[in-house]
């Protein structure tokens, strides 16, 4: 209907006060601005400006177009803005979904990297079991997950890595502490810790125990990994989870991992997963190559 440039003189002239004061502040000669005005009323058929005495101002239609001009500029200054601090690596923000058993190893080995490189990113960590990131994922509303536990959706782009055995974890002065493996049928006598069913670990322990006939009957239940360690830490029963997960306690002397004597506590993995339609800004893309370097690096680590 009308060009940007023709509103962008009414705004400065209403700013301003005046034709003469407004072509001075963008240096062109008044009569290109009084041209422009009277060809945008022309096409509009209203009045867009009114003198007041020796001062000019916007009429009510004058008033609507320079509004929608300043919005629309400030809309596109903030997007250009958001778009250039992609660019270089400022401002964005990465949504990330992590299994508890998996937390102490991005922080220690990503995130503390990530804030060097990209402080002025806000980063989203939630602690969530694999259904809920798995639906996170595919509904858009996280860039990427670290989950452990088996999982089944071909739709999701996926890096797995080696992230066993799954250990029995429990006190130093438990019955079985001086194991170097513990079978299914030894923990079926013991009382146990369990996480909740959402659980990727959970449903490999549920696995394991079936295949030998057993059933998986936990004297506790809970929904935290930290929980879990708490209460192995304090003599209640064994809990389940790879030795990453319970290092820090493990080398305080406070816990001990005995590795599960079972094919699948021996072959767990851990995966990242992202929306192979999702996008990623730079950011999120440099935390996905930090992830990919830590484990890979983590599993390296692991005996053969």
């Amino acid at each position: 209907m009308f060009h940007e440039k023709q509103v962008s003189y009414l705004y400065e002239v209403g700013i301003q006060g005046g034709i003469r004061r407004a072509a001075d502040i963008l240096g062109v000669n008044p009569s290109v601005i009084s041209r422009q005005i009277s060809q945008l009323e022309r096409r509009l058929q209203l009045p867009l400006l009114e003198r007041r005495g020796r001062t000019v101002i916007l009429t009510e239609a004058g008033k609507l177009l320079a509004e929608d001009y300043f919005e629309s500029r400030q809309r596109r200054e903030k997007l250009e803005n958001h778009l250039r601090d992609l660019r270089h690596m400022r401002g964005g923000s990465v949504s990330v979904r992590i299994g508890g058993g998996l937390i102490n190893v991005f922080i220690h080995e990503v995130m503390t990297q990530f804030a060097e490189s990209w402080p002025q990113v806000f980063v989203e960590i939630s602690v969530a079991s694999m259904q809920e990131m798995l639906n996170d994922i595919v509904q858009g509303e996280a860039d990427m997950a670290v989950a452990f536990g088996p999982i089944g959706s071909p739709e999701l782009k996926r890096h797995s890595f080696r992230w066993g055995p799954i250990c029995a974890v429990m006190a130093p002065d438990h019955e079985l502490a001086c194991l170097e493996r513990v079978t299914i049928e030894q923990l079926a006598e013991q009382r146990l810790i369990a996480l909740t069913e959402s659980f990727g670990l959970q449903r490999h322990m549920n696995a394991m125990f079936q295949s030998k006939g057993l059933t998986f009957s936990p004297a506790y239940r809970c929904n935290l990994f930290s929980t879990a360690k708490g209460m192995s830490q304090a003599g209640l029963g064994i809990s389940f989870m790879s030795r990453f997960a319970a290092s820090s306690l493990i080398e305080q002397g406070k816990l001990v991992a005995i590795p599960v004597d079972h094919p699948i506590a021996s072959s767990a993995q851990c995966h990242l997963l992202r929306n192979s339609d999702r996008r990623f800004t730079p950011a999120a893309h440099h935390m996905w190559r930090l992830l990919l370097n830590a484990f890979n690096d983590a599993e390296s680590a692991l005996p053969a």
